[in-house]
C-alpha cells in the first residue's frame, strides 16, 4: 500500500473534522470502543507515560514545546496534534521527526488487514489515526507521549489514557455549536479529562472562566493555575509548557528551556513569509483572544502600518467579537471561503460585518486562492486568517 492509498483508506471512516453538524454524544463518542479496539489490536497503551492537554487556543503549541523540551533533553518521546497543515504525517512525531510516509503506509497496511479479518466497531477518522498514534508510541518504547485533545476533552479519543499530568489552556466560546454556548458547558467538556490522583495544570484564563473552574474544582487536590504574565499568546504558552514540565520532571533547566522552544517553529501561528513582493502573516487565529493577539503582534513587530486581511471562518465561532477586532485594525478586509460545508458564507460574513457598523473596504471572493493571488501587491502586509483550512490550502499551493 503506498501512501495515497494509506490515506485514501484512512478517509473512508467517517471525519467529523469537515461536517457542519458533529452528533456530539455519549453514543456516538463511545471510548469504550477504541479502547476495545486497541485492547483486541494488542496495543499496550496504558504502560506509556503521557502529557494530555485540552483547552481552546494553544493546545498544539503548548504540547510541542513540551515535547521539544522533553527531546532535547535526552527522553524519547512522541507527539500527536491535529489538525494538520499540509500532509497527515504532521500529526503523529517521534523525536522531532514526523512519521515517514512509508512506516506509515505500512501500518495503515497492517491495520486494514486486521479490520478486514476482524469484526471490529467502526471508528471515526480521528479514533483510528489515534490508534497508529498510539500503537506508533507503544511500538517505539517512547518515555513520554504528548497528546492533544482533538475536540472538547470529556469524549475525545485521546481521553482513554491516564496521563502524568493534565493541561488546560486557555478557554474561549468556540464550537459552541458542539459544546455549548455558555463557558459553563463548555468547561463541562473540557474538564472531561480530569482525573482522579492526576495533577492538573490550568493555564492563564479570564476572571470568569477562571472562577467557573475553581468552583467545579474546589474538591479537587492537585490542582495549579497560573496567572498571566505578558499577555502575549506564544509567551503564555511557553510559560504554560515550562511550569507543566516542572510538575513532572525531577530538574527543568530554565535558561534551556526558553532556547529550546525559542527555535520551535511553527506553521501558520504569526507565520510570517515573502511572496513575490508582499509580505504575508499567516495566522490560524479563530477565537476572539487569538485574534486580539495576532493584531498586537501585528502592532509589536510593524508598528502603526496598515494591513489588508484574507479573512475566512468556520460556523460556531465567536464571529461578532472577532469581526468587531478586526474591523478595528483592517485597512480592507477581503471576505472568504476555505471550506464548503463547515466555512461560514463570505457573503454572510460581510453582511454582518456592515451590521456591526465596520467601516472599511471589504469585498467578496469566494475562491480563496484566487483571493490570495489578486492580492499580492507591492510592499503590502497581507494578513490571512481566521481558519486552519485557510492557511493549509494556501501554504499548500505555495510549498507545492
Amino acid at each position: 500500500m503506498n501512501f495515497e492509498k494509506a490515506k485514501e483508506f484512512l478517509q473512508s471512516f467517517v471525519s467529523y473534522e469537515g461536517m457542519a453538524k458533529i452528533p456530539y454524544s455519549e453514543k456516538v463518542f463511545d471510548l469504550r470502543k477504541i479502547k476495545n479496539f486497541l485492547r483486541d489490536y494488542g496495543v499496550d497503551y496504558e504502560k506509556l507515560k503521557y502529557v494530555h492537554v485540552a483547552g481552546s487556543k494553544g493546545k498544539g503549541s503548548t504540547c510541542s514545546f513540551i515535547a521539544n523540551y522533553l527531546w532535547r533533553r535526552g527522553y524519547k518521546v512522541g507527539l500527536y496534534t491535529s489538525p494538520h497543515i499540509f500532509e497527515i504525517t504532521e500529526r503523529i512525531w517521534l523525536n522531532g521527526k514526523e512519521i515517514d510516509k512509508k512506516k506509515f503506509s505500512v501500518m495503515v497496511e497492517n491495520l486494514k488487514k486486521f479490520i478486514a479479518k476482524n469484526k471490529c466497531e467502526k471508528l471515526t477518522y480521528f479514533e483510528i489515526l489515534t490508534v497508529l498514534a498510539l500503537k506508533y508510541f507503544v511500538d517505539e518504547g517512547v518515555d513520554y507521549a504528548v497528546l492533544e485533545v482533538g475536540l472538547g476533552g470529556r469524549l475525545d479519543a485521546t481521553n482513554i489514557v491516564k496521563p502524568v499530568l493534565s493541561i488546560l489552556t486557555k478557554v474561549e466560546l468556540e464550537h459552541t455549536d458542539v459544546l455549548g454556548d455558555t463557558f459553563e458547558k463548555i468547561l463541562n467538556e473540557k474538564l472531561g479529562i480530569v482525573k482522579e490522583n492526576v495533577p492538573l495544570l490550568i493555564g492563564s484564563q479570564n476572571i470568569e472562566v477562571e472562577k467557573i473552574i475553581r468552583k467545579k474544582l474546589a474538591d479537587k487536590k492537585g490542582v495549579f493555575y497560573l496567572e498571566s504574565k505578558n499577555g502575549f499568546a506564544r509567551a503564555e504558552n511557553e510559560n504554560l509548557a515550562f511550569h507543566a514540565l516542572k510538575l513532572f520532571l525531577p530538574k527543568v533547566d530554565k535558561e534551556k528551556f526558553f532556547r529550546i522552544v525559542e527555535k520551535v517553529k511553527l506553521p501558520g501561528r504569526f507565520d510570517v513569509r515573502k511572496v513575490g513582493k508582499c509580505k504575508v502573516i499567516f495566522d490560524m487565529a479563530h477565537t476572539k483572544n487569538s485574534i486580539d493577539d495576532l493584531l498586537k503582534n501585528l502592532e509589536r513587530k510593524f508598528g502603526k502600518k496598515k494591513f489588508v486581511f484574507l479573512f475566512a471562518l468556520m460556523k460556531g465561532k465567536d464571529v461578532v467579537s472577532i469581526l468587531k477586532s478586526i474591523g478595528n485594525c483592517a485597512e480592507k478586509i477581503v471576505f472568504t471561503n476555505a471550506h464548503e460545508v463547515r466555512g461560514m458564507p463570505a457573503l454572510e460574513l460581510k453582511n454582518l460585518a456592515i451590521k456591526l457598523g465596520v467601516k472599511r473596504q471589504m469585498e467578496v471572493v469566494e475562491d480563496c486562492l484566487k483571493a490570495f493571488k489578486n492580492m499580492q501587491k507591492k510592499n503590502r502586509l497581507l494578513v490571512v486568517t481566521g481558519s486552519h483550512f485557510l492557511i493549509g490550502k494556501i501554504l499548500s499551493t505555495l510549498l507545492s
